[in-house]
């Protein structure tokens, strides 16, 4: 009788050995799979290119993740074109030609007043110079069109005098086709000049 005891013991204690080896194989054969499909998934967004024989890894990513980025260069290039001006009007018509590209009709419509308003051919008969320096683009990716606040510092500078202006803007941006003339695929709407105050001016 004991024997036969000992003998369902030992039969249930191995039922269990068998049990507990098959469950931890299991586990161990799908943590194997989700690590490698993991592997695979990272691997394959690898890309290698050879260059003089010496291979150069790329990552590849989804179009979204590098968004805010290209959207402040967006911005920051447009005004680096639009409020750039040298005195030759050639290098102006260039700039704003380009510029255009990157904005819709509103840019369009700012260029046509300060034109009526003679700022350029004012700004060329007096051998002036504009640069701006681009201090911060805000941008909120939260919500459809974008919206994107820049600040910015405008530097005039004349045959006796440097002003420094204050610049803010304000538009909204939207997805288009990426192309030569818009590489990040962005398009500035409705885009106007909140605030461009003289800061400071000094003679030279």
């Amino acid at each position: 009788m004991k024997q036969l005891l000992q003998l369902e013991k030992d039969f249930q204690r191995g039922r269990w050995l068998l049990v507990a080896a098959f469950g931890f194989s299991l586990i161990i054969s799908l943590t194997a799979v989700v690590l490698a499909f993991k592997y695979s998934n990272e691997f394959s967004k690898r890309i290698y290119l050879v260059n003089r024989g010496e291979a150069i890894q790329v990552t590849c990513g989804n179009v979204t993740d590098n968004r805010p980025a290209e959207l402040r260069h967006h911005v920051g290039r447009f005004h680096e074109l639009f409020f750039t001006v040298s005195p030759d009007p050639k290098s102006i018509d260039e700039n704003i030609r380009r510029a255009m590209f990157l904005c819709d009709e509103s840019a369009k419509r700012l260029y046509n007043n300060l034109s009526e308003q003679n700022f350029y051919r004012d700004m060329v008969q007096g051998n002036v110079t504009q640069r701006v320096q681009i201090d911060s683009v805000v941008a909120d990716l939260r919500h459809y069109p974008y919206q994107a606040v820049t600040y910015a510092r405008l530097v005039q500078e004349r045959a006796t005098a440097i002003v420094h202006r204050n610049l803010v803007t304000e538009t909204t941006l939207v997805d288009v086709n990426r192309s030569d003339n818009s590489p990040n695929g962005l398009l500035m709407r409705d885009f106007h000049i909140l605030s461009s105050r003289v800061t400071q001016e000094y003679s030279k």
